[in-house]
Parts: structure tokens; C-alpha cells; sequence
């Protein structure tokens, strides 16, 4: 039986060596696989609740592009600085479709195996980590499209897949590369 990273590698896009045209400015998250007790999980930091912008929310460790580095190099940086994993724990299998946030910024998803590390959290933009069960993640009952559950100043944003782990809400951009993480892994038809 193959594993999960054999059968996810060749369902993902290749990895882009640069930024798509876009006036847009770029950023790169970090989709982290990690086994634990033997089974693989995805990585999810949640940001402080004091933050100006996004607040509480969860996504992947990642940002904003700096200077003239590329989306692998963002996404390794960010989750250097934000969780504390080297790259040298990092094996990046490919990529998902890049996506616009509600922010404007063009934002590039790169799914990796990470080897199990002691984590330093940078306690500026994570709260703590959340460790999903992939197969949770594939049971499609536990999934809902929905309207943000959050008042958003000025703007409407869309419905977007939610997934309810406990008494965390995993929903917006990351819950939309998440599904298409999802729909990768299943090997069926991925939505827009």
C-alpha cells in the first residue's frame, strides 16, 4: 500500500520556480504533513487573538514574499520563523492552485512532509499549533460551505468550506486549500 506522501506527490502541481504575473503582491503558506503515533496529520497555526488582522484565525505558517525570493523560499522562511522548522525537516511534494485572500494578496500553497521537531513558536503571530487527522480531514460529513463566521469590515466575503475540529474552525483561503488538498488526495475532480 502506498503511503500518503507517494500518493499525494504526483496529484499535485509541480512547484513554481516564480511568482505568477500579478499585480497583486504574493505571499507562500506551508501545508505541513506530520506523522505523529504514526498517524499523518495537518499542521495548523492559530494567531493570536490580539492581532490587528486576523485574529484567532488558523491557517498554514506563511506570509509575504521578501525581496526577489521565490514561493519556496517564502513558504520555508515563514515556517522557519513562525513554528521554528528548518528547512533541512522539509520535503515539499508540490503544490495547489494559487489563490487570491480577502485581502487582495496572491497567495501560493505548497503541501511538504515535515520530520517531527521540537517547535519554537513565535509567539508575535502563533497562539499555538492544531494537529488534524488527515483521515478527519476526508471524512466529507464533517465538511460545510458557509458564510464567514466572522463580521468582516466593508467587504462580503464569499462562502467557504468550514471544517469544526473541536473548538477550533478551520475556514476561508485555508479551508479552500484544505478541500482542494482534499479533492488532491482523493484523486477527483478539483473544484475552483
Amino acid at each position: 500500500m502506498p503511503s500518503l506522501d507517494e500518493l499525494l506527490a504526483p496529484r499535485l502541481d509541480p512547484v513554481p520556480a516564480t511568482w505568477p504575473a500579478s499585480e497583486l503582491r504574493h505571499a507562500a503558506v506551508l501545508a505541513p504533513l506530520i506523522a505523529l503515533g504514526g498517524v499523518d496529520h495537518l499542521l495548523f497555526t492559530v494567531r493570536p487573538g490580539t492581532l490587528r488582522r486576523h485574529a484567532g484565525q488558523i491557517g498554514f505558517p506563511g506570509g509575504m514574499q521578501s525581496g526577489v525570493e521565490d514561493p519556496r523560499g517564502a513558504a520555508l522562511r515563514e515556517c522557519e520563523e513562525e513554528i521554528g522548522v528548518p528547512a533541512s525537516a522539509v520535503t515539499i511534494l508540490g503544490a495547489l492552485r494559487s489563490r487570491v485572500s480577502s485581502s487582495r494578496i496572491l497567495v501560493q500553497c505548497l503541501v511538504a512532509r515535515v520530520q517531527p521537531v521540537d517547535l519554537e513558536l513565535d509567539a508575535d503571530e502563533v497562539e499555538r499549533v492544531l494537529y488534524v487527522p488527515v483521515a478527519e480531514l476526508r471524512d466529507e460529513t464533517r465538511w460545510a460551505e458557509r458564510p464567514p463566521p466572522i463580521r468582516v469590515s466593508g467587504t462580503s466575503p464569499p462562502a467557504s468550506p468550514h471544517f469544526r475540529h473541536g473548538d477550533d474552525l478551520v475556514w476561508g483561503l485555508t479551508g479552500r486549500f484544505v478541500r482542494e488538498f482534499v479533492e488532491r488526495l482523493a484523486g477527483g475532480e478539483v473544484r475552483t
